[in-house]
């Protein structure tokens, strides 16, 4: 197929050859079964910013997600201008295409060859992108690119000059390269006069370098007028200095070993400072010693003058020269590296107003110049302390309340042993909490001992023992549970349990046990559940809203049903379910597949899809595990939270907010406090934790990873209430240990941040085990 025959080529033009052959292992989209994937092309113009009439499309594959389409475009494009974008999509009667990705060709900084006799161009896989983060796309798209030479004298031409030379010949041969011959006005436009270079700045602009005057401008040599006299220039090349001299704003841009512009005012020339090399000493004085490598020195408009430091992008009104003779006894608990995020970024510069200073023990400090304080922790940490913990006093109350209604066991001994090994610890806590017969025992003190471990249980090992169990409990490889997408880790109950696991109810009791003895202990399992599933744990609606969390694309096709007239899309009141790839038609009411969904019972319709999809799947699963959960929490009990705040109250909290933290916490033994070195490095290391090493940090002092609802100020131990708490122990050469039963760390004295946060992530992710009380 030929796209714009017929029509003369404009000059820069070409025609490029397109071929789509094929699509590799597309993402899912259509719930009832393969998608019905095709391509539409078009061509977008960087000049006029729209996009070129016609596009073209390719016919729809049926039923795959390996399509092989094999159609071949011709089309005119202007290299410099023109970007091609491939957009796949599966063909939907129900609503609007689904989209499966993207491929966007930058023709100028692509590579694509011409098409020559003897030469075989592959065609090329290229990764299908999403148009945004929340678009779920996956696999490739074989292309075919090359440009159509004019005619047959055009490749002989090329054969024979490529014949004249060996070298030329040799590279020509690679199919990776191709010869350019410039034309003699091109060749001579590239010529420039001697001691003249042409450079290109960070913003793509051309602009040439005079090296005997050292000195730059906008305009080619040679297209230059006579600027006056030497002199002239010289005083120009001065007065441009003393502006460069005097600005207070860097570039973040600039880099260290690139001339630095100053602008002249009539835009014409720029005359350029060059940073002087390692060693050399500066105009004002001979004796003066040289700044280090990377720092500039200027002049703030109220006269003071502040150094610039390039290799962290950093300002600071101390000279530092003055810093080095310091270093030698640099306080140990001080960084010498630029601090940098999660993420490996700088943390940039310091809030308008705040300045950093240094004591004279070589102690960092931060003056608050607009509310003349001063401070040891660095103010750019609070902004890396996450999501702030928004406090709920109706969740308390209600809370309050549950606990305060929670039946004690009568009759029973003071503490219920479990005995497990962390290898099989899935199948140990099985069988010893299905072979209680009696569920008060399991409300009683738990007093859990791993195998081969010597740590007593006061609530340390208790949490460690949830945590891990509910880790093995809703792993999709034991076929109970599944996630319900592919990019979210939001849980749901398998409905083809029955054929991983023949026992699979007795499971569901067992876990629903493990989750009531959470709630009822004051624990919290290490999982998230859909909001359907919350809901069916309180007994209530389960509406077509619910739905949009769990498939927005399933949602987004019943709401067009609900919408619009279905009679065309002849549905019928039943389902389609796939079992390990057999189809089996469900019926969703009695002789469901003969009634035809029409605007009059679409809305049945729609509530019994939702039924199904959720409940009627699954029934039997939930029941026993809400059979299980009911056997420590009563069913009345329940009913005063809503689903929001039982999924608080089953899973907590999984952002942590280390301002909050902070706030709350404690110090023991009378020598750490929050201005000791050690405690403010240690705080330090925290903010620039992700969340995901935070969570580890958490699980390794208090036995958990998530945080009660209300935050920190309600984190319980042994005793009850039992805040986050740090101690001093130890000697530099130890490991930082941790007393889950008391929520305590023993941190010992690291001198520099460096070594506390490489033991601290050391300990946090390798530690394993019990030894004494938790």
């Amino acid at each position: 197929m030929s796209l714009r025959e017929g029509h003369n080529e404009p000059s820069g033009y070409a025609r490029l050859r397109i071929r789509v052959i094929a699509g590799l292992n597309l993402a899912k989209k259509d719930i009832f079964g393969a998608s019905d994937p095709y391509v539409k092309g078009f061509l977008y113009n960087w000049c006029r910013r729209n996009y070129d009439s016609p596009c073209f499309q390719t016919k729809t594959i049926k039923k795959t997600l390996n399509p092989k389409w094999d159609e071949e475009f011709v089309i005119n494009v202007n290299p410099r201008q023109h970007k091609l974008l491939f957009e796949v999509f599966d063909e939907n009667r129900l609503t609007r295409d689904d989209f499966l990705g993207e491929v966007p060709i930058i023709l100028a900084e692509t590579t694509i060859l011409h098409e020559r006799s003897g030469i075989e161009i592959p065609p090329r896989d290229f990764i299908l992108q999403p148009r945004s983060p929340r678009s779920r796309v996956k696999g490739h798209l074989r292309l075919y690119l090359a440009y159509i030479s004019e005619n047959e004298e055009e490749q002989e031409t090329d054969s024979q000059s490529s014949e004249s030379s060996q070298e030329v010949s040799n590279t020509s041969t690679n199919a990776d390269w191709e010869v350019v011959e410039l034309t003699p006005n091109e060749s001579s436009r590239n010529s420039l006069p001697a001691g003249w270079e042409e450079r290109i700045d960070l913003n793509g602009r051309t602009y040439y370098v005079d090296h005997s005057t050292r000195s730059t401008t906008w305009l080619r040599p040679d297209e230059m007028t006579s600027s006056g006299t030497p002199q002239q220039r010289q005083q120009e090349q001065e007065a441009a200095a003393v502006v460069f001299r005097n600005r207070h704003h860097v570039s973040q841009d600039d880099t260290i070993g690139e001339n630095f512009e100053v602008i002249a005012l009539d835009g014409s020339t720029v005359s350029v400072l060059e940073p002087l090399p390692t060693g050399s000493r500066r105009s004002h004085g001979d004796d003066e010693e040289p700044l280090p490598a990377g720092w500039n020195q200027s002049i703030a408009p109220n006269g003071r003058i502040f150094f610039i430091d390039h290799n962290s992008r950093i300002t600071t009104w101390d000279d530092p020269r003055k810093k080095k003779s310091h270093s030698d006894g640099m306080s140990p608990c001080r960084s010498k590296q630029p601090l940098h995020d999660a993420t490996g970024d700088t943390l940039g510069p310091l809030p308008a107003g705040w300045e950093e200073r240094i004591t004279d023990d070589s102690r960092i400090f931060y003056v608050d110049h607009a509310t003349k304080t001063t401070q040891w922790e660095d103010p750019r940490l609070k902004k890396l302390g996450g999501p702030a913990m928004r406090y709920s006093i109706q969740y308390k109350k209600k809370y309050d309340n549950f606990r305060a209604k929670l039946r004690k066991p009568e009759s029973v001994p003071n503490k219920f042993d479990i005995k497990v090994s962390r290898s099989n610890i899935l199948e140990d806590s099985y069988r010893g909490i299905m072979a209680v017969k009696k569920p008060e025992l399991l409300k009683t003190k738990l007093w859990i001992e791993f195998e081969g471990e010597t740590g007593l249980d006061y609530a340390g090992v208790s949490k460690e023992w949830f945590y891990i169990l509910s880790k093995e409990m809703f792993n999709p490889y034991y076929g109970l549970f599944e996630y319900s997408a592919i990019d979210d880790y939001t849980l749901q109950i398998n409905p083809q349990s029955g054929l991983a696991n023949e026992e699979h109810l007795s499971y569901f009791r067992f876990i629903g046990r493990i989750c009531g003895m959470a709630v009822y202990h004051g624990r919290l399992i290490d999982a998230y559940f859909i909001r359907p599933f919350y809901k069916m744990m309180l007994h209530r609606h389960i509406s077509l809203k619910d739905l949009e969390s769990v498939d927005s694309e399933y949602f987004n096709s019943l709401q067009w049903i609900l919408e619009n007239q279905p009679d065309c899309l002849e549905l019928t009141f039943s389902v389609d379910e796939d079992v390990f790839g057999d189809k089996k038609e469900v019926e969703l009411k009695e002789n469901g597949r003969d009634i035809k969904v029409t605007n009059e019972n679409k809305s049945e319709y729609i509530q019994l899809i939702i039924k199904y999809r959720f409940s009627d799947r699954v029934k039997k699963q939930m029941l026993a595990f809400m059979e299980g959960f009911n056997d420590l929490i009563p069913q009345q009990l329940l009913t005063m939270f809503d689903p929001n705040e039982l999924e608080l109250l089953l899973a907590g909290l999984q952002d942590i907010d280390v301002n909050d933290w902070k706030a709350f916490t404690k110090y023991r033994g009378g020598e750490y406090n929050t201005n000791h070195p050690v405690v403010i490095n240690f705080w330090k290391v925290v903010y620039l934790f992700n969340n995901e090493q935070r969570s580890r940090l958490l699980q390794f002092v208090t036995g958990t990873s998530r945080v009660p609802m209300n935050g920190f100020a309600e984190l319980y131990g042994s005793n009850g209430h039992q805040p986050f708490t740090i101690e001093k122990w130890g000697t530099p050469a130890d490991l930082p240990r941790a007393h889950t039963c008391f929520n305590r760390l023993d941190l010992p004295p690291y001198s520099t941040l460096e070594e506390l946060r490489a033991k601290l992530l050391f300990a946090i992710e390798n530690t394993e085990g019990f030894d004494g009380v938790d």
